[in-house]
């Protein structure tokens, strides 16, 4: 009788174990279709998400640079919208960052570099930019906004939102308040920017 209760505690002890460990487990099938749901939803999340912000400064720009008041050398080609797998990017010439976050009323956003940038892989920073005019814009463009790339870049995204931006001033862009630089400029180009780097 001794081991016939010993035997039934050890099974049972033996299924308590088993139904614990198997507690809060997902079917394969049931996970790989939340992971595929999640996916295509941030996909269209980021769409949406991109399309319904940076309205004020989503095309396609020229760039140029501001130094000493002046602004010249509109050859850089700017893009702002989301490229062709959905995420919202800041392409400016060779450069292509994916847009990470937007701040609309400060005018600034976060962005990622490709892992396989020359210069920066996988680092982020800040983008700031200007409330687009009508006026005093080169080349006879119908609009335009000064921006800055703040640097350094950042390893991390903590670090990217946490920047020390008090140095950087738009009261007067196209002589100083990018570091100790004038702020780019974009003209525009198009509402729909279709090149991609």
């Amino acid at each position: 009788m001794k081991k016939q209760l010993q035997l039934t505690v050890a099974i049972l002890a033996i299924l308590f174990s088993a139904a614990c460990s198997d507690s809060g487990k997902v079917d394969q099938s049931e996970a790989d279709l939340n992971l595929l749901t999640g996916l295509v939803l941030g996909q269209q999340r980021g769409q949406a998400d991109v399309l319904s912000t940076l309205t004020e400064i989503r095309g396609y720009w020229s760039g140029g640079f501001c130094s000493g008041g002046n602004c010249t050398g509109f050859t850089t080609n700017v893009s702002i919208a989301q490229d062709p797998s959905g995420f919202g990017v800041w392409a400016s010439g060779n450069g292509y960052q994916r847009i990470i976050s937007v701040d609309n009323q400060a005018r600034n956003l976060i962005v990622q570099y490709r892992p396989n940038d020359s210069f920066s892989p996988s680092r982020y920073t800040r983008i700031l930019w200007t409330a687009p005019t009508t006026s005093s814009c080169e080349n006879g463009a119908s609009k335009c906004f000064f921006y800055c790339t703040v640097f350094p870049n950042f390893t991390t995204l903590e670090a990217a939102q946490n920047a020390d931006l008090s140095s950087y001033s738009s009261a007067n862009p196209a002589t100083t308040g990018c570091g100790s630089f004038g702020w780019s400029k974009a003209l525009f180009v198009s509402s729909n920017p279709t090149n991609w780097n």
